[in-house]
């Protein structure tokens, strides 16, 4: 078996790892085309480098959700949720701003400089609406 096939079925098996759970990542539509694409073309350097951003994407995927259910800053949350959102979103193929990944690094491997962008109280009312809810409402309903 040639170096690349190995390199394609390790590939394959990497992603199979990461959807066969109970609850996986989103974006099971583009793995299942990973890994038919690299059983088809098992040589093609393009699926592998492909297949291996998507890997990357999924690790910094888990990261922040790991991260996301350890904080109890409502700031750091906000942040969190919105990178999650641009993970999931390159999980599914919806685009290909590598731009997000920095931000996510830069939070999840801090350089030891940290400004809180916006106070308290915004945050936790932007991290609540990003989940849906609204602590404050300020308007009855017409």
């Amino acid at each position: 078996m040639t170096p690349e096939r190995q390199a394609a079925r390790a590939l394959r098996r990497l992603i199979a790892d990461a959807y066969l759970t109970d609850d996986p990542p989103p974006g099971t539509h583009r793995a299942t085309w990973f890994i038919t694409a690299l059983a088809r073309e098992p040589d093609d350097p393009a699926h592998h480098a492909m297949a291996r951003d998507f890997l990357a994407v999924l690790d910094l995927y888990r990261r922040l959700a790991e991260a996301l259910a350890a904080t109890d800053d409502p700031q750091t949350g906000l942040i969190l949720h919105g990178l999650i959102g641009h993970a999931t979103a390159e999980l599914m193929g919806a685009t290909r701003d590598p731009g997000w990944r920095a931000a996510a690094l830069d939070l999840l491997e801090p350089d030891g400089r940290t400004e809180p962008p916006i106070d308290r109280a915004d945050a936790v009312r932007l991290f609540a609406l990003a989940l849906g809810l609204d602590p404050e409402p300020t308007d009855a309903p017409d």
